[in-house]
């Protein structure tokens, strides 16, 4: 027998076999429904923390608005506050980073730049503006807090805009008026 026809045969009789079909379609299908799995549970734990974080935030600005909260309030005490209504955000006190500024309502400037967030790989946070005014003033809040993915490799985890310490940023704004 001729090696040609040795080989020939070999091919012809694998090509005919069925044994490990499955297999070949687990190895190509898994990933896919694996990685669809895991993006859905990436997607449904980040909604969870967002609605947390505005839930908190919501809390808070009523608080303000009411007067409930006190004139003198300082941005840490503030920032505990916001964090125990929030309790699904972890390490809260550390990636939470809040502004809140009067807004002048004759010039109306808001400002242009997105809200700033807390860099983890500086060991001091840069100085925010955080004031309560006096009554019938309107004001600006805005929060942003750091969230690390859980699986970063996944296609939504690699399209995230991602910060130098590889957290991406939930933000928040809320105006209101004080009474």
């Amino acid at each position: 027998m001729t090696r040609h026809r040795l080989i020939t045969r070999v091919w012809r009789r694998f090509g005919q076999s069925e044994t490990g079909s499955a297999t070949i379609e687990f190895v190509v299908l898994f990933p896919l429904v694996m990685s669809i799995l895991l993006m859905g549970a990436e997607s449904g734990w980040v909604m969870v923390q967002r609605v947390s974080l505005e839930r908190a935030v919501d809390l808070s600005v009523r608080d303000i608005r009411l007067g409930r909260l006190a004139y003198g309030t300082t941005q840490e005490e503030f920032r505990s506050e916001l964090c125990a209504r929030a309790n699904l955000l972890s390490h809260c006190d550390e990636r939470l980073l809040i502004e809140m500024r009067r807004i002048d309502m004759q010039s109306w400037n808001f400002p242009q730049e997105p809200a700033r967030c807390i860099d983890l790989s500086e060991p001091i946070a840069p100085p925010t503006i955080f004031t309560i005014a006096g009554s019938e003033a309107l004001m600006l809040l805005r929060v942003c807090y750091l969230v690390r993915p859980i699986f970063p490799t996944t296609r939504l985890g690699l399209q995230l805009p991602l910060d130098g310490s590889g957290m991406f940023s939930l933000r928040t704004v809320s105006g209101f008026v004080t009474e």
